[in-house]
């Protein structure tokens, strides 16, 4: 049966340097949860903290309703798999993935039968009997991943697994884990840098910065209506755009450079006539005019870039600032470099965010945490 894990209020410090600042979340039994964010903001420290391996100053962590703040890293019935794969190179792969049913004292027949449905399960049966000096980094790593689940472990926790694989190597067994997970239905905490990845594999997402989680959500509402502008900056692609709201009677407008005025209809109450925002359109959220009678951010093409199914195109504004916009190539757009076009952002789908960025002013937004 899968568990549930609750980490409330948690502290982690090294000395006077607090890494984890009073962290709290929630992660749901079977759940793909991933702690995404980059270098140095904690994530791995708090996956360090959830097997054991790191104290815990202040709050708790607890599986289902027990606390395990005190309980060794052996008795939390846990499996990790390691950046470095961590693999035994004086073992079989066999020997590898039954390494653990041999510390639990598993009889022999058993443990060949559990290793050869794992190895099942990770689809390497066929290297039962190989040296890890004869795989790939791919094989590797399902030996490693197979490890760490054939003990039946309530929780899988998975420390930046795919970093040391090339790109394609990285999708294929992206994919991998995700469909073993789902299969064997097990409560996993995936730490990362790779957005894509996360984006690719999780549930839910938990995007960090500077030890404090910043949003909480699936990867939709991560990417569709980020909760501030560290989010909106650091999934995917951003355009970030200085405005200022505008309200005349019932009607909310968003005031660019040009006196351009774009209609808002999902403002919070919290926006105010005459205040400074900061407005976050993703490449693909731009409609690409080359009328100049266009209502729009005035904007000249610097250079484009055709890909198959879109042109990603590389603009300047009237204020020097660089601007992207993707567009299909099923539209006749304009592409000559020197161009000046005009920009209208889907109002339906930008986000809005305070002057600093620090939050935002879209009231239909989701998975903050």
């Amino acid at each position: 049966m899968s568990v549930a894990i609750k980490i409330d209020n948690v502290t982690k410090r090294y000395g006077d340097h607090t890494v984890i600042k009073g962290l709290s979340a929630e992660i749901r039994p079977g759940e793909f949860f991933t702690l995404l964010g980059p270098s140095g903001c904690g994530k791995t420290t708090l996956l360090r903290m959830i097997i054991g391996f790191n104290s815990i100053e202040e709050g708790t962590i607890g599986v289902n309703d027990t606390v395990i703040n005190d309980v060794p890293v052996n008795k939390r019935n846990m499996g990790m798999v390691f950046q470095d794969y961590a693999v035994f190179p004086h073992m079989t792969v066999g020997d590898n993935v039954g390494f653990g049913l041999k510390m639990k004292k598993m009889n022999k027949d058993e443990t060949r039968r559990e290793v050869d449905r794992i190895l099942e399960v990770v689809k390497i049966k066929d290297l039962r009997d190989r040296m890890p000096a004869a795989l790939s980094g791919g094989q590797r790593q399902r030996v490693a991943l197979a490890r760490a689940i054939v003990i039946q472990p309530e929780v899988l926790l998975m420390d930046e697994p795919l970093s040391n694989l090339d790109a394609k190597l990285r999708v294929e067994m992206r994919n991998a884990i995700k469909s073993i997970q789902h299969q064997i239905g097990i409560t996993t905490v995936y730490v990362t840098h790779d957005q894509e990845e996360a984006l690719a594999v999780s549930d839910r997402i938990a995007v960090m910065n500077d030890g404090i989680i910043q949003q909480i959500g699936t990867p939709r509402q991560i990417y569709k209506r980020p909760a501030n502008g560290f989010v909106a900056t650091f999934i995917g692609q951003s355009n970030m755009i200085q405005a200022v709201i505008v309200k005349k009677g019932e009607r909310v407008f968003l005031e660019f450079s040009d006196d351009f005025l774009l209609e808002m209809k999902n403002l919070s109450d919290q926006a105010e006539h005459g205040q400074k925002v900061c407005v976050s359109v993703r490449p693909e959220e731009f409609e690409m005019a080359a009328d100049s009678r266009t209502e729009g951010i005035r904007a000249v093409i610097r250079s484009s870039v055709f890909l198959g199914a879109a042109i990603h195109y590389f603009l300047e504004d009237m204020a020097g600032r660089e601007m992207e916009v993707i567009s299909s190539t099923d539209q006749e757009d304009v592409t000559e470099e020197g161009k000046e076009v005009r920009l209208i952002p889907a109002a339906s789908k930008i986000n809005v965010f305070t002057e600093d960025g620090a939050r935002s002013l879209i009231h239909e937004r989701g998975g903050v945490g």
